[in-house]
């Protein structure tokens, strides 16, 4: 019972923060602190979708997905077709949707002694919530640099490390469901 009301409250949350933010921009609360609300056609059935990425517990935020529900208030009873605890870890630089409906998410710790930037394609084919795209950027202190860029949707992928030549991943890269994500589980296959 308190999780649904918790949720609940979240989620109005979420939409007032979303229609009031140049409200809030304005008395100087920082875009890090407030839920993030987008509006797409992930689905691409010609029905606005909601993508809610909501600030958690340890530094992380929640990913919520609501299918045709457009772009007015939440019902606040309405669970999210997709909800995937924990999926960021460090700072959200980016969320927002391309023209063709797949969700663009990138975080990191810039400025850091060893930065790192992740980068996360959401699609929606078949049915499925998928990640169709991961990109992991680090650069250390010492000076050691590096780019692992993976495409599910391809198998293909490829890495890069301390300004040698790009080369191609050779492990078996499969389609990963939104819900199996685990950025530990597939970090490992750039090598780490």
């Amino acid at each position: 019972m308190a999780k649904a009301f918790l949720r609940a409250a979240l989620l109005c949350a979420a939409t007032l923060a979303a229609t009031s933010l140049s409200a809030h921009a304005a008395d100087n609360v920082t875009w890090r602190n407030l839920p993030r609300d987008i509006t797409l056609d992930i689905d691409r059935d010609g029905k606005p979708d909601r993508a809610l990425l909501i600030d958690a517990e340890g530094g992380t935020a929640d990913l919520h997905i609501f299918l045709g529900t457009g772009d007015g208030l939440l019902d606040p009873s309405r669970k999210p077709d997709i909800l995937k605890a924990s999926l960021t870890a460090g700072l959200v630089h980016t969320f927002e949707a391309t023209k063709h409906g797949s969700l663009i998410i990138m975080y990191g710790c810039g400025g850091c002694s060893n930065d790192t930037s992740t980068t996360l394609i959401i699609v929606h084919r078949n049915g499925a919530f998928l990640v169709g795209g991961y990109t992991y950027a680090w650069e250390t202190r010492d000076f050691g640099e590096g780019t692992c860029d993976i495409n599910f949707l391809t198998g293909k992928g490829t890495l890069s490390k301390d300004g040698g030549k790009t080369r191609p991943i050779r492990a078996a890269l499969k389609l990963v469901t939104l819900a199996d994500w685990s950025e530990e589980k597939h970090a490992k296959v750039c090598g780490f």
